[in-house]
């Protein structure tokens, strides 16, 4: 393994893959927590009538909560932008891998930034009106930026092979499992199995950057 990659002492992509990940931990963690404490009457578990007259009152928390998935949506480009320069030689997968976090990530922002600035007006103009942002929000994000983010996980590991180890590949796998739930979840639409994968997809996304950084210092 250490024979395939530069030097660790010598290579700023090896150091700084560490950071980068535990700053994914970090953000995607209070990222979780802004949901529970801050968001969760206004997402779409809550019933139709209490998220609208949640929503109707433009909650800081909300535009906060926010915000950290948006600087999560940076961080995970990041570090899939470091990890690419990791990868020995033209590999198509990293590449595609790239592309693929960087597209959702562009999906991601439009969808959060729905989130923030429409529902709450849409929320003051009546149920018909409402619900189709909050449909748009939700696929744009749930569906098609968490399926592209998992296509580029997915592509990651395998362009990865065997320089990170069975662990590293098992959250991975984890990670795209969760994460084609997730993205089912905004496509059905389904609040219920949206709360179930989100939690798994995120923390095993969180102890995938994790383990890729260890593997690749070692």
């Amino acid at each position: 393994m250490s024979s395939s990659l530069p030097d660790a002492g010598a290579w700023p992509p090896v150091r700084l893959l560490p950071a980068l990940g535990w700053a994914n931990v970090a953000f995607h963690g209070a990222g979780l927590a802004v949901v529970w404490f801050g968001m969760r009457p206004g997402s779409v578990v809550s019933p139709l009538s209490d998220r609208i007259a949640f929503l109707a009152g433009r909650p800081m928390g909300w535009t906060l909560g926010w915000g950290v998935w948006m600087l999560c949506a940076l961080l995970l480009v990041a570090y899939m932008a470091t990890l690419r320069l990791l990868v020995p030689g033209q590999s198509l997968a990293a590449q595609l891998a790239l592309v693929f976090t960087a597209a959702g990530m562009a999906i991601d922002l439009l969808a959060d930034a729905v989130q923030i600035q429409v529902l709450p007006l849409a929320a003051q103009s009546g149920q018909p009106l409402f619900l189709a942002f909050e449909r748009l929000a939700l696929t744009a994000g749930a569906t098609v930026a968490n399926g592209l983010y998992t296509t580029g996980v997915l592509l990651m590991t395998l362009a990865l092979g065997p320089r990170i180890g069975r662990l590293a590949r098992l959250a991975g796998a984890v990670t795209v499992a969760s994460g084609a739930l997730m993205a089912l979840s905004g496509l059905l639409p389904s609040p219920d199995l949206l709360a179930a994968s989100t939690g798994p997809a995120i923390g095993f996304y969180c102890l995938w950057t994790v383990l890729v950084a260890r593997d690749l210092r070692s």
